[in-house]
């Protein structure tokens, strides 16, 4: 509470005591005979007193139990008429969970601050040159119990030459860089996680399709499902603007099979579980020479099994 919202109270407090005090002096002097030719005064300034004391009462009783309840109210309606005019305009953006474009480049450290315990992150990207100067704020949060499945792009792959190629700033030897950095990040977060932290990290290289870039959250305390997603266009990702995207979280395999239905985060959601489970499998393959050690790391060292697995909702 503010110091001017604290005062505007105080003033209340005041008035009302004020005029009720006022009111019993006043009505006291009205009935001494000692004062009996100025009657007709006191009575008019302890009416007054009685009449501040008890509309500013009646303010004060209001603005707590009644007008709170109707700004609710009015909140409640707004949002109700604005989320269909709003799924009108941007045709049933509601219904598929759309909630609006960021308004600069994704802003990786207001997410992690925004983290709780139980919290999943899913990280589909190429790699983001601004990580080596926030991986401390991951780290963090895997120490405070969140927990983080990443799918980053192998450095020297041919998708990343042809990425690189279409990227403004970058030739192969940089983009390759960048990637081998990237990854080195994340061994140096994952050389601080002992076996003693509550949260994990899973981190699988592949050389597939970059796709999209994608970064999904599911809330355990809400059982939300939070997106952002961008595209690989001809700036870096690192200078894109997001769309942002939310659902209620689903446990359990359910079948898209109906479009009408279509949520987008469930979409995305769906589409990255089928990228971790073909890395998972390449993995656990028996005999299977594609899948080398350093294509898959994890923290802490000893949950490499819990760092293989996703959000189960239990």
């Amino acid at each position: 509470m503010t110091t001017t919202i604290k005062l505007k109270w105080l003033l209340a407090l005041v008035m009302i005591f004020g005029g009720f005090t006022v009111y019993k002096i006043f009505e006291g002097l009205v009935h001494n005979p000692a004062y009996q030719e100025y009657e007709w005064v006191f009575k008019i300034i302890s009416e007054f007193g009685l009449f501040i004391s008890v509309i500013v009462s009646a303010g004060y009783f209001h603005h707590w139990f009644i007008a709170a309840e109707e700004h609710k109210e009015a909140e409640i309606s707004l949002r109700e008429t604005l989320g269909k005019y709003v799924d009108g305009v941007l045709m049933n953006s509601v219904k598929r969970g759309f909630l609006g474009i960021t308004n600069k480049e994704f802003d990786f450290s207001q997410i992690m601050h925004g983290l709780k315990p139980g919290d999943y992150v899913y990280w589909l990207i190429t790699f983001d040159p601004r990580f080596k100067n926030k991986s401390r704020e991951l780290e963090n949060a895997i120490k405070t119990g969140v927990h983080f499945r990443m799918l980053i792009l192998k450095a020297d792959c041919r998708s990343g030459e042809l990425r690189a190629a279409e990227t403004n700033g970058f030739n192969p030897h940089e983009f390759n860089e960048y990637s081998k950095l990237f990854k080195v990040s994340l061994e140096d977060v994952i050389s601080r996680i002992d076996d003693t932290i509550t949260g994990s990290l899973g981190v699988f290289v592949y050389d597939g399709l970059p796709s999209l870039p994608l970064f999904i959250i599911i809330r355990k305390e809400s059982r939300k499902v939070e997106v952002y997603n961008s595209f690989y266009l001809t700036e870096p990702v690192s200078k894109m603007p997001y769309l942002h995207w939310e659902t209620e979280f689903k446990s359990g395999n359910q079948e898209l099979f109906e479009s009408d239905h279509w949520n987008m985060s469930e979409l995305f959601l769906d589409y990255f579980k089928k990228r971790w489970d073909m890395e998972k499998e390449k993995l656990y393959a028996a005999g299977n020479q594609d899948v080398q050690p350093e294509d898959f790391i994890h923290a802490p060292a000893a949950a490499r099994e819990k760092c293989t697995e996703l959000f189960t909702g239990m």
